[in-house]
């Protein structure tokens, strides 16, 4: 993980600690999907096996893949963009597989 992406991470988890988050349906949909719960997502986060940008989204947000294992070692992969409101940061989480 470079320094790019750990300070992504560290947004990321700052915006998780102050609940400046959104989880969009589709991930919510793979979350129950894959039989997921949030403290899986939490898990991932905290310790993650890899960080890495993703580009761009079309609201031109940039994207991160998060990647590590949840709970019993399933792999997880989580997409999320970073973004700006009148309040400040916050994170969007796009998808899971």
């Amino acid at each position: 993980m470079d320094a790019k992406a750990r300070r992504a991470l560290d947004l990321i988890r700052k915006c998780i600690d102050e609940e400046r988050f959104r989880l969009l349906p589709h991930f919510r949909q793979r979350l129950a999907e894959r039989g997921f719960f949030w403290p899986d997502v939490l898990v991932v986060i905290d310790s993650p096996a890899d960080v890495r940008f993703d580009g761009r989204d079309e609201f031109d947000r940039p994207k991160w893949i998060i990647e590590g294992k949840a709970e019993y070692g399933l792999p997880m992969e989580l997409v999320c963009v970073i973004d700006t409101d009148d309040l400040g940061r916050f994170t969007v989480f796009i998808t899971l597989y």
